[in-house]
């Protein structure tokens, strides 16, 4: 047995570089690569195994240590878990996402504001929003058909593994989920929560098989992860976190009759991670089958300790103590059955390497398969490996699709737009080739990388891995991805039969230009000043003017497509400035301004260019200029939604025009005063952190103090939507997902002040209940339907339970609207944030009749909105 703990795995945090905990890490089934995700830096980092087990290796230069480094998680990064064929690595963070990231042979280089390179690049290729809260674990499928996630909002999401649409959520937790792990035959998915229990699910129909919690009766909860673990053999579980009296356990629960009579004992803190070797052990002289099939368990607990197990003995077989300095967080074992990696909240991380001379028992990959094989399960899930013709469609839409041939492992994510900068084309003659629909006659993922690779395979593995790879992201002559079955095949509307007539655009304005960027450099400050400027007046505030930069882009929203707006400014302030829009990794239009640029946005509908002398330009994307406007003030910022321009120009004024209607959505109006200190302050300026538009053109202006306001154009004021107040005041959470719940976390981030202390009478009471008026109100702001409906409801509940009736019919006869016919119209809007009202005051109804207190008002109003249902009149 060899112990390494390399220095240089590390994530870095701070201006200090000071080491974060690493909470998570997983190796690739092909054993060459580490991933790991990091509590301050919010990344995941890819790490080459070479120079971890090989000492000489880690001393060449040539072997890249850090692979690669993805920063695309906004919160701690809290779980990340390869899948089996290897393609795809799944990660989960406090930012309430689940990320699938797939590697692209074409890219690499420098990360973006680092000193980091990246050797191999990983691509976010989808997110899964499912979580209102942190991500905490995941488990893949052992046939990585779905994909198991589950975190602190008490929910178990399932999700496919080759649409990545969620097919359930589990909600029958009562506390929150800490570890997950699927039945390697495939019938069962167990969870485990801080409600004290292990459950068993079953796949076919997700329902709960079992509940299990006499060994966590009197466990602890100040564990972060409670991480479980199945035998490979399919016959029990490892469970973390158990006592057995006084004594901090692994409990086993068997799979037959789920009985929970055994465990594993020895650690003096608590069981954070369970995990089993992959591979089977069997005796020289026995037939490999499941009666003498034995497994190996690592265990890591708050004692800085491992522990590793046989079942089919007392002890422990090793026992590495004060490996970590401080808790050990995840433990994984390598395919091939003899690597263990550990890592833990001191920031680092250890491999333990073993040698077969060690393992003279361990059985080969085809003996776990026959063992598994032995419970004669057949799932009715479509497993991964054959199209599933009902998920076809769900998945085009999603930018990925089903292979065009069936193929014996996961198909892989197709991104939207690939690109491979090897086969740019050259389109300075005008000309634009049309789009090949042709599917190619072979999916290039239908050869499946090795599941259980060793040393003298796991090139070979690595090596298909990038070539598939390759394959999916590379581009034929036309442009698309002629090579992959999932390109070119989403067709759009037919207007006209000719499709041939219709596959001809025209020209492009396309650029010569070889892709590749000078550095960014600052050229100069803009021609003013703004103290003198006629827009100045004595004592307002004024906002900084963006400095001159050699070259500015902007990109459009993921789900919006793949293009960007650059503008690419002269060094000469008499010079010509150049703007490009870019679709698809090909230059769609040119244009030159004689001003230098500012600033730019731009969405799928239109682009927009802030200038030095004032004036903002807005095009289509085809590049047909919409409008050129002059300003009183030179541009601080501009942002882009849909067809709307939030625009806030240096006299601290904010606008918002409808760019395709020509019209104004809101009229120049001022920001100054959310600027001013208040007076509890130190005194000093506040600025502008973050400034956002919703659909709708309401602007959101998030600043210093830290607080965050909205624009009611009903009102014609700024509306406080989040401030320190609530934060060090109210009882309540901020963990809604939507753009409440974002603003939200946001404001919550720069907040450095601490918790009050009830001050007087009814102070939860009353704090409780305006923090949710506020946040009900601000939800109708930000037209955000689902977050309304979360709030309102938990508002109504909390009126039921505490007895504030004469509120809760309020809310009823606000939502329920006029119950008498008049002769002429009433004013009264039936809808509310897109929602029916009187749909959602059934449902506060039908919450308030499950209240402590709300039982009889409930009753009433319910009587009332079903004969108002049955009145033809009000239909």
């Amino acid at each position: 047995m060899r112990v390494t703990k390399p220095a240089w795995v590390a994530h870095n945090a701070g201006e200090k570089k000071a080491r974060c905990p690493i909470y998570s890490i997983s190796v690739h089934p092909d054993g060459t690569r580490l991933a790991t995700g990091g509590l301050v830096d919010h990344k995941v980092k890819i790490w080459s195994t070479l120079p971890i087990l090989d000492s000489e290796a880690e001393q060449d230069e040539a072997n890249h240590k850090l692979l690669c480094t993805m920063a695309a998680h906004t919160g701690p990064v809290l779980a990340v878990r390869w899948a089996h064929h290897g393609r795809y690595l799944a990660t989960g963070s406090d930012d309430q996402v689940v990320m699938i990231w797939g590697i692209d042979p074409a890219g690499g280089g420098r990360l973006w504001g680092s000193e980091e390179e990246n050797y191999e690049n990983w691509k976010a290729l989808t997110r899964l929003a499912g979580h209102a809260a942190d991500v905490v674990d995941l488990a893949w499928s052992r046939d990585d058909s779905m994909l198991a996630s589950v975190g602190l909002d008490s929910k178990v999401c399932i999700w496919d593994g080759q649409s990545f649409r969620r097919l359930r959520e589990l909600d029958l937790h009562q506390g929150f989920v800490k570890g997950v792990c699927w039945d390697p035959v495939g019938n069962f998915l167990a969870t485990q929560s801080d409600d004290k229990t292990v459950k068993v699910w079953n796949t076919e129909d997700w329902s709960l098989v079992q509940s299990v919690s006499k060994p966590f009766e009197t466990s602890p909860q100040n564990t972060f992860f409670r991480r479980l673990s199945w035998s490979p053999d399919g016959a029990f579980i490892a469970a973390s976190n158990a006592m057995n009296g006084p004594v901090f356990v692994a409990a086993v629960i068997e799979r037959e009759g789920w009985a929970s009579d055994i465990s594993f004992v020895g650690h003096e803190n608590t069981i954070q991670v369970a995990a089993f070797n992959p591979r089977l052990f069997f005796r020289k002289e026995d037939e490999p089958g499941r009666a003498t099939a034995s497994c190996m368990l690592a265990l890591g607990a708050n004692d800085f300790s491992i522990s590793i197990w046989r079942n089919t003995l007392h002890k422990p077989l090793a026992v590495l103590k004060n490996v970590f300095t401080n808790d050990l967080l995840d433990l994984c074992w390598s395919n091939d059955g003899y690597q263990l990696y550990g890592s833990s909240a001191d920031g680092s991380i250890v491999a333990i390497s073993f040698t077969p001379d060690e393992f003279p028992e361990l059985g080969a990959p085809e003996a776990t398969d026959k063992v598994l094989s032995e419970y004669e399960y057949h799932p009715k899930y479509q497993r991964a490996g054959s199209v599933n013709p009902v998920s076809a469609t769900a998945s085009m839409a999603n930018g990925f699709g089903p292979a065009s041939t069936p193929s014996t492992v996961v198909n892989i994510l197709q991104p939207r737009k690939g690109k491979d900068k090897s086969r740019r084309i050259n389109l300075s003659n005008g000309q634009n080739p049309s789009r090949s629909l042709q599917a190619p006659s072979a999916d290039p993922f239908s050869a499946p990388i090795q599941g259980f690779a060793n040393a003298s395979t796991a090139q070979a593995s690595t090596a298909r891995m990038f070539e598939d790879a390759h394959n999916a992201f590379s581009h034929g002559q036309n442009g698309e991805s002629s090579s992959s079955p999932r390109a070119g095949l989403k067709r759009k509307a037919v207007l006209f039969s000719d499709d041939e007539g219709r596959a001809v655009r025209g020209r492009i304005m396309g650029s010569t230009q070889n892709g590749q960027s000078a550095p960014v450099e600052i050229l100069r400050a803009p021609k003013l000043s703004i103290a003198s400027g006629s827009y100045t007046t004595a004592g307002s505030a004024t906002l900084p003017v963006p400095q001159i930069q050699s070259l500015i882009r902007a990109s459009m929203l993921a789900e919006e497509g793949n293009g960007y707006l650059e503008a690419q400014n002269s060094s000469s302030a008499s010079g010509v400035n150049k703007l490009v829009f870019a679709r698809d990794d090909s230059h769609q239009w040119v244009n030159y301004l004689p001003s230098a640029i500012l600033a730019l946005a731009v969405t799928s509908t239109f682009c927009a260019a802030a200038c030095e002398d004032g004036s903002v330009h807005v095009y289509t994307v085809a590049g047909r200029q919409l409008s050129s406007l002059r300003l009183p003030a030179v541009v601080h910022d501009i942002q882009g939604c849909n067809t709307k321009l939030l625009i806030i120009t240096v006299d601290a004024q904010v606008r918002v025009i409808d760019t395709r209607k020509g019209s104004v959505v809101v009229h120049p109006t001022s920001l100054a005063h959310l600027l001013q200190s208040p007076a509890t302050s130190s005194g000093a300026a506040l600025e502008i952190k973050e400034c956002a538009l919703r659909p709708n053109g309401v602007p959101i202006i998030v600043t210093t103090e830290p607080a965050a306001y909205a624009y009611d154009r009903a009102l014609a004021e700024w509306i406080v939507i989040s401030a320190p107040w609530w934060f060090e005041s109210s009882p309540l959470s901020s963990n809604s997902v939507g753009p409440m719940g974002s603003v939200d976390r946001t404001v919550r981030s720069m907040w450095k002040g601490k918790k009050r202390d009830a001050v007087g009478e009814w102070w939860d009471e009353a704090l409780a209940m305006g923090h949710y008026e506020s946040r009900i109100k601000a939800c109708i702001l930000l037209d955000s339907d689902e977050e309304y409906q979360d709030w309102l409801i938990q508002y109504v509940r909390y009126l039921g339970n505490e007895g504030f009736l004469e509120r809760a019919e309020e809310v009823i006869q606000e939502l329920m609207g006029p119950i008498h016919s008049f002769a002429a119209a009433v004013k009264w809007e039936a809808k509310i944030v897109g929602l029916d009202k009187r749909a959602v005051a059934q449902e506060v109804v039908e919450t308030l009749s499950r209240t402590k207190s709300g039982q009889e008002l409930a009753k009433e109003y319910g009587t009332t909105l079903k004969r108002i249902a049955d009145d033809e009149r009000w239909s």
